[in-house]
């Protein structure tokens, strides 16, 4: 794959995961600015997942019928009228606003992360889409991060609107250089959007057991980034009592995790089977949040619950790109595949953040006891990827 193309990829499937982190720093404030609870505030991250998840569903069809350029323009597109409609409901003093604006923005948005698994699935063969999957992971390291600490920096010296601002410039950025990637459908199919179609499709990628049980492994990562993005800015400013500053700044200590692990999982990819790989991040991960458990008991601090992320990451990363390329692997239909797989990924983060909504308390102890459960439910899809699919 040529490295423009992969740089770009990374800026796309960064697409929705900066828009849903950035702002973070901020939700104290919002809470402040709209008079709501903590737990109303984080609204605000959950129906952005909702609109992340059924955006999934749509970029399929939307890519059969239009091809790949069309619909990352129209994903962009979209984002940008969100991304404004959040910053109007500032002025507009109303809560029902931003939530609205922010759920037709992760609508949009959500075109990044389906495009990227077709582009890379399309452009190349089983184990070389492992690998740039695995780099393609490194955009979770660098641009959600970087987005952090701009959106703390920019809530430090402006407000909470500022953030979105910058998701306005992103979309835009999205809209031009979707013009320089390969369009991958060289056919179109004029009937892609009709309804007997929709649901024949549909219907045929939800009876795979590639597409479920590599979806959720996905989906296991997403539950884990966005977890950690609705608990922690409350752990981090109002119970350890770090500036949102501070925050964006220690976001940067997990960044090290996903980077080395995209490279390690890339190298390692040319030797280990994808079996192989997620195995080991599996692992990784659960004894990353071993330490976190344990390091947050004993030193209640910043460092103690930034530090165990970067073992989270980094197994993170072997789990990301290898459960993405054995779902699509066998798929015929990659376009309807990709988008059914990111449904089951995104609707998976949006149940768990729905759930925490629901648990009225920030003890420090809930972040890696929910880890704990997402890394025992991992090795069950794990095993049951591999027993029904005949994986080696």
């Amino acid at each position: 794959m040529k490295t423009r193309y992969l740089f770009i990829l990374m800026l796309l499937i960064s697409f929705a995961s900066i828009g849903a982190v950035a702002f973070t720093p901020s939700l104290p404030q919002i809470a402040t600015f709209f008079n709501v609870s903590n737990q109303t505030a984080e609204l605000t991250v959950t129906w952005y997942l909702v609109g992340y998840a059924f955006g999934q569903l749509l970029y399929g069809p939307l890519a059969n019928r239009y091809g790949s350029t069309k619909t990352i323009m129209i994903g962009a597109g979209i984002e940008v009228i969100g991304a404004i409609g959040c910053i109007l409901a500032a002025p507009a003093h109303s809560f029902l606003v931003l939530i609205v604006s922010r759920c037709i923005m992760a609508l949009g948005a959500a075109s990044g992360l389906k495009m990227t698994f077709t582009l890379s699935s399309k452009l190349c063969n089983v184990n070389e889409s492992a690998r740039v999957m695995g780099l393609l992971t490194m955009a979770f390291a660098i641009t959600p991060g970087l987005g952090v600490f701009i959106g703390g920096i920019l809530v430090t010296y402006f407000n909470w609107t500022s953030s979105f601002y910058l998701m306005v410039a992103y979309g835009l950025m999205i809209l031009l250089l979707s013009r320089s990637l390969p369009e991958v459908y060289q056919t179109k199919n004029p009937q892609a959007l009709q309804l007997k179609t929709l649901f024949y499709n549909y219907k045929k990628q939800f009876q795979s057991n590639s597409v479920i049980f590599g979806g959720l492994l996905v989906g296991l990562g997403s539950c884990v980034v966005y977890t950690f993005t609705a608990l922690a800015p409350f752990i981090a400013m109002e119970t350890i009592g770090i500036s949102p500053t501070l925050y964006g700044m220690y976001n940067f200590i997990p960044v090290v995790g996903i980077l080395v692990g995209s490279l390690a999982s890339n190298h390692l990819g040319k030797t280990w089977s994808p079996k192989t790989s997620l195995k080991f991040g599996l692992s990784i991960s659960t004894v990353g949040a071993l330490l976190l458990m344990a390091l947050l008991h004993l030193f209640p601090n910043a460092l103690g619950l930034f530090a165990p992320m970067v073992i989270v990451y980094f197994g993170l990363s072997f789990i990301f790109g290898n459960s993405a390329a054995l779902a699509l692997q066998h798929a015929e239909d990659k376009g309807n595949a990709s988008a059914v797989m990111s449904f089951i990924n995104m609707g998976s983060a949006f149940i768990v953040v729905m759930t925490l909504g629901y648990v009225h308390t920030h003890s420090i102890m809930l972040l890696p006891l929910v880890f704990l459960g997402f890394m025992l439910l991992g090795a069950i899809w794990y095993s049951l990827l591999i027993k029904q699919n005949n994986v080696t």
